[in-house]
């Protein structure tokens, strides 16, 4: 419902400054009295909604007495209880009468939703298990750049970086995660990618979209600018995946291609090579070998685009837009030791890289337009002088 600017704008507006009037009214005991109320709560009613299947265990547009709805999911019916009217709390089901539970607007997208499943899946399997164990990993590994040494990592008892342990261990969840993130990344307006750079003053290119997934990135630019083709990488099930979705009309500007980022580049000679979201997945060391395998690849004035979550710096946000730009980073640090760069850090990693790479520019943009409060999405030219 809101997609105006005015509604976008006026929405932020008010969840920020609404944020900043309960920590006021609440004082400053708060934020540490949660920690014995509120955030656990969440966490664990969370889990179990979506562990025993409560929201599709209640009927739609009806209700159903606690005790039925407890035998549906092999509850004891005060551990049930318990769990319900926490819920309840956060306007997640309701008590139209005593002893019965009913929908809400939000438990009922839950029930019917596969993407808000996914994403409760998201933090109930993957994030809230490396939670328990981030100051555990803090102490073992301290500074660690190693995906293996992550929080997650440490939970799951995994040897290799996460999208692979998922793939290899837990199939289940890896679809959930892929699900989730590609939905994601189908709901994201098109303006992000296509304002984001001035991609028509490339005239006749070829663009090599590094990690790109099954193309959606490529598609939104080949439709708007017809004198740019594309060669999308990947590994070879998504590249086959991508390969088969592809509309019958890109087909002759659009190619897949099997190619793993750590080793060198095989298409030499392209004007620019793209990576969206892969960065902030990987330490910088790894961003450094990443960059390193293009090098054999690039000519003099090639252009590395890279866009990427991006942390703005202290104090350029209102505390309600920086608190979700924190989290995402608290997320990479999670998953993979890794993080949601700042400006600094952008300029210290490019340097690192080699001296050839040439930081032209970095820009911000809202991941949604016309929203001054969003979480920033980051646009990097750099340019190679070989």
């Amino acid at each position: 419902p809101f997609t105006g600017k005015e509604a976008i704008s006026a929405r932020a507006g008010l969840l920020a400054n609404t944020h900043k009037l309960q920590h006021l009214s609440q004082g400053p005991t708060a934020p540490w009295m949660g920690t014995l109320n509120g955030a656990f709560g969440d966490a664990m009613t969370s889990a179990a909604i979506y562990h025993f299947k409560i929201a599709d265990r209640v009927p739609i547009g009806k209700e159903a007495s606690f005790e039925q709805v407890a035998v549906k999911a092999g509850l004891a019916l005060r551990d049930f209880k318990m769990i319900v009217r926490y819920a309840m709390t956060n306007f997640i089901f309701c008590e139209p009468r005593p002893g019965f539970i009913a929908h809400t607007a939000s438990s009922r997208l839950l029930a019917e939703n596969k993407l808000i499943r996914s994403l409760m899946s998201m933090g109930v399997n993957e994030i809230f298990p490396g939670t328990v164990k981030e100051i555990e990993t803090l102490q073992r590994y301290p500074g660690s750049e190693e995906p293996n040494e992550s929080a997650w990592a440490i939970a799951n008892d995994a040897r290799s970086p996460l999208f692979t342990e998922l793939a290899n261990r837990h199939p289940n969840r890896a679809e959930n995660m892929a699900f989730a993130m590609e939905s994601l990344a189908t709901m994201m307006p098109d303006v992000i990618i296509l304002e984001a750079y001035d991609w028509a003053s490339m005239g006749t290119a070829t663009i090599v979209d590094v990690g790109g997934g099954k193309g959606l990135v490529c598609r939104q630019l080949a439709k708007h600018f017809p004198r740019l083709s594309f060669v999308v990488q990947d590994l070879q099930v998504t590249a086959d995946a991508g390969r088969e979705q592809l509309p019958t009309e890109l087909q002759d500007r659009i190619t897949f291609g099997t190619h793993d980022f750590f080793t060198p580049q095989p298409v030499k000679g392209a004007d620019v090579y793209f990576f969206r979201a892969i960065f902030h997945d990987w330490p910088d060391k790894y961003c450094i070998q990443i960059l390193h395998s293009l090098i054999p690849a690039l000519k003099n004035g090639a252009k590395i685009i890279i866009q990427d979550p991006f942390t703005s710096d202290p104090l350029s946000m209102h505390p309600w837009q920086d608190r979700e730009c924190r989290a995402s980073n608290l997320r990479m640090k999670l998953f993979f030791n890794a993080c949601d760069r700042e400006t600094t850090e952008w300029r210290e990693l490019i340097g690192k890289a080699d001296s050839r790479f040439r930081l032209k520019g970095i820009e911000a943009h809202a991941r949604e337009p016309q929203n001054e409060w969003g979480p920033k999405m980051a646009l990097l030219e750099i340019i190679w002088d070989g």
